[in-house]
């Protein structure tokens, strides 16, 4: 919930270009909160309620603070999925990984610098 906070708020603050693929990545969030909630469910977990509003991890009021918090919600989001694969299996674990590997690339995008292992 947090990542899609992000999305939305700093999404906002982008310019047309940047911020059509922040709409587009928002979607991407919510698919896999989504499937990530239904996983949860399935083996008797429950799903945490989203807060009222999220801490933002840099100054969205200009473009390049957006793009920062957008690369740095994502890359956090590389080391939750690893964790994910790590302790799941099959088809999961590899649904897991890929998501991962999908945010450390849309990291590097927002600006990240690429990393060898998630921190």
């Amino acid at each position: 919930d947090a990542a899609i906070y992000a999305h939305e708020v700093a999404g906002a603050r982008l310019p047309d270009t940047a911020r059509q693929r922040a709409r587009t990545a928002l979607d991407s969030h919510r698919a896999h909160r989504s499937q990530a909630a239904a996983m949860l469910v399935a083996v008797g977990g429950t799903v945490p309620g989203a807060a009222a509003a999220y801490a933002l991890p840099a100054d969205v009021s200009k473009p390049q603070g957006a793009r920062a918090a957008l690369a740095a919600v994502d890359n956090a989001l590389v080391g939750t999925y690893a964790d994910a694969a790590a302790a799941l299996g099959g088809d999961d674990r590899r649904w897991a990984a890929r998501t991962g590997a999908e945010y450390a690339t849309s990291a590097v995008i927002w600006g990240a610098d690429t990393q060898a292992f998630p921190r």
